[in-house]
């Protein structure tokens, strides 16, 4: 492997600070999205090249649908990749992982690419993150280091994990016809209400002003009666002590946010009209902005759920396999410093191949799916359930030993044998457990413990669960 590139040493921008000041040129133009955000990919983890590249529907390829060059400041798309091209690539790519390539001409996710791609464009380190949407892969956002060999640190892999939730949400919202509705909210907030003044009289003013405010026209002959009208509707005292300074008249300009007693946000700005040095009167411009304050409200929220998808199973909705293991680490960590018993369950289930083989592939899917709400319903909030692979799962019990996670399991198995297993067909698991302390010091010997009591569960014939082997 080559020396480590120093530019992977340096303190890298914070890519949500970076995007957050473009963000909003960019509202309801879902390309324009796209571009910033490779944009703030490169420039934030310091590669020459950022792009996004999207899945077909059979992931039989994937196509560029932008690629960023920094040094050129060049935008360019529509390079095709195919699975048969670089299977390797592709499987790695599908497990929904992000590709953290150090060495991207030796490391087997990504070797594929020496000869005629990483090796003519000098690229010698890959950061892949996957693009979700909804609970389904639709590409990556790919990051691409010019020069040696690099390490990617944690904080790059968040970074490039919230760029491409950023990534997900704009096709989301392109997908779902979002981009109409964010550029009717920016052309509506064109149609701004004008109020023109001086200290006693009101001047001039327009339709929209009326039909923001819901005012006739005979209420305009009094200048105070609008005044005291305004501050009236609106919902928090200190912006009606706002409404009141701005209305008497002071010399500078101003913008503030009213919020009205019927819900509504309206952002007001406010500039003196001048006659040489002296202020004559004063303008009053009234936006409403009320369709940009949900907006922003579900962005948050959708931001929030693309990084809950970053950590969860596409499938199932448990814990990837990554995130579980993770969760390991951060238990056993816990458990050894306090003293407290923690105990693992590796969980399989029995005869799943014979029920894809015969079934298909869409009710293996709706079993994995069932099983996996069988788990989060039937275990504590304060375990963690994964999937662990396939049809293998891992279940961290804390505060449990070895006795106590296994009637855990039986008593889960017991529930089995008596529910209603409705359209999916009746199925069983099987399990191996294993303590800290008792089978291993680690996760890696807790695992490997778990792995070889889950085999033994399935030679005496499976739908049980083992916690010792004589």
């Amino acid at each position: 492997m080559g020396a480590v590139s120093s530019a992977a040493q340096m303190q890298s921008p914070d890519a949500i600070a970076e995007l957050a000041r473009i963000w909003r040129r960019y509202e309801g133009d879902p390309d324009g999205a796209i571009h910033a955000i490779t944009e703030t990919a490169a420039r934030a983890l310091k590669t020459a090249r950022a792009s996004v590249w999207l899945l077909a529907e059979d992931a039989a390829e994937m196509t560029c649908v932008d690629l960023y060059e920094e040094a050129e400041h060049r935008h360019s798309s529509g390079i095709v990749l195919r699975a048969t091209d670089f299977p390797h690539y592709f499987a790695a790519m599908l497990e929904e992982e992000t590709i953290a390539a150090t060495d991207a001409h030796t490391d087997p996710r990504t070797a594929e690419f020496s000869g005629s791609y990483l090796g003519p464009l000098g690229i010698g380190a890959m950061l892949d993150a996957p693009i979700r949407t909804g609970l389904r892969l639709v590409g990556v956002l790919c990051h691409e280091h010019i020069g040696p060999a690099r390490e990617w640190g944690l904080g790059e892999r968040k970074d490039a994990a919230f760029l491409a939730s950023l990534a997900s949400l704009t096709l989301e919202l392109k997908n779902r016809g979002m981009r109409e509705a964010l550029l009717a909210a920016t052309l509506e907030s064109t149609g701004e209400g004008i109020l023109a003044s001086d200290d006693t009289r009101v001047l001039a003013y327009n339709q929209r002003f009326l039909d923001m405010w819901k005012l006739e026209s005979s209420a305009m002959r009094s200048f105070e009666g609008v005044r005291s009208y305004i501050a009236s509707r609106t919902a928090l005292s200190g912006l009606v002590g706002a409404a009141n300074e701005a209305f008497a008249g002071a010399d500078g300009e101003s913008i503030d946010v009213l919020e009205l007693d019927d819900g509504r946000v309206f952002e007001r700005s406010s500039r003196p009209q001048m006659m040489g040095k002296q202020a004559v009167g004063r303008v009053w411009s009234f936006r409403d902005i009320t369709a940009q304050r949900r907006a922003e409200a579900a962005l948050r929220a959708s931001e929030a759920k693309m990084r809950d998808l970053a950590i969860r199973d596409g499938l199932t909705g448990l814990f990837n396999r990554r995130h579980v293991l993770e969760l390991l680490d951060e238990s056993l960590t816990r458990a050894l410093a306090a003293g407290e018993r923690i105990s693992i369950g590796l969980v399989d289930l029995d005869y799943f191949k014979r029920v894809n083989d015969e079934l298909g592939h869409l009710v293996g899917d709706s079993v994995l799916r069932d099983f996996a709400k069988q788990l989060t319903q039937r275990f504590r909030a304060s375990d963690h359930v994964g999937r662990y692979g396939g049809e293998e799962f891992l279940v961290v019990l804390r505060g449990a030993n070895t006795a106590a996670a296994a009637r855990i399991f039986e008593e889960v198995r017991s529930g089995f044998r008596n529910r209603d297993f409705g359209a999916v067909p009746k199925y069983t698991f099987s399990a191996g457990i294993a303590e800290l302390g008792v089978d291993g010091a680690d996760a890696m010997e807790l695992l490997a413990r778990a792995d070889i009591r889950l085999y033994e569960a399935k030679r005496l014939g499976r739908d049980r669960t083992v916690s010792s082997i004589p």
